[in-house]
């Protein structure tokens, strides 16, 4: 079974593919964390961007796991929360812009999921990565909402944010990823879009799982 979990970013649709992936006890890909990995390559090498080709030189293992993805460089595990700092992100987000490496890693991802039991959660997962997914979700939320969610978990980790400053970033990266002339963001055209707007982490999972379990496919894992 292969589920597609796509969705803007702050929308949710990290915490839900996590817990899904609990749930279930599927292993689950965060594709998101691997544009970052490539992004802090970039950063600690002081690779220029034109020569982006040089970040697949490096010894990188992704291992999917029930409710988690783990990254390796070098043979050491890198933390989570290296990998999700701002200036981590704005190298991850460069790379991203370039159709090339977007082309270079969803190859990459496929050659990780081959035929795999597996969650992918992210941007391109339903429309590039697995189109094939017998279910693809597609999980978004009102822009305040989104800029509400990640003010709150930035101001949890103390860091001194402004909400109206979140809010007109979140905004600007939608309409440059809407605007894509290549690798446009959007749902792949048979996924199920779910607005998460008001809702709680576990009423979205139960409903997830209600639509999953009622899956043919659901029946058949091995």
């Amino acid at each position: 079974m292969k589920i597609a979990i796509d969705g803007p970013s702050a929308s949710g649709k990290s915490t839900i593919a996590k817990k899904l992936s609990l749930a279930l006890k599927i292993p689950y890909l965060e594709t998101g964390l691997v544009y970052r990995i490539f992004g802090y390559i970039l950063k600690i090498r002081n690779i220029p961007l034109e020569n982006w080709e040089l970040v697949f030189e490096e010894p990188i293992q992704v291992v999917p796991e029930i409710g988690r993805t783990i990254v390796i460089v070098e043979n050491k595990t890198i933390n989570e929360e290296e990998l999700k700092t701002e200036e981590v992100g704005k190298y991850a987000s460069q790379l991203g812009a370039v159709p090339e490496f977007r082309e270079r890693i969803n190859a990459f991802f496929r050659s990780i999921i081959n035929e795999k039991q597996i969650i992918v959660e992210g941007r391109d997962a339903g429309t590039h990565i697995i189109p094939e997914a017998p279910l693809k979700f597609f999980i978004t939320a009102s822009p305040e909402e989104r800029a509400k969610r990640r003010y709150e978990q930035l101001k949890a980790l103390g860091k001194d944010v402004s909400y109206e400053e979140i809010l007109k970033q979140i905004q600007e990266r939608d309409k440059r990823d809407r605007e894509r002339p290549q690798y446009p963001f959007r749902p792949a055209e048979d996924a199920m879009i779910i607005d998460t707007t008001g809702k709680t982490p576990e009423e979205v999972l139960e409903y997830i799982l209600d639509v999953v379990k009622r899956f043919p496919e659901f029946s058949q894992r091995p």
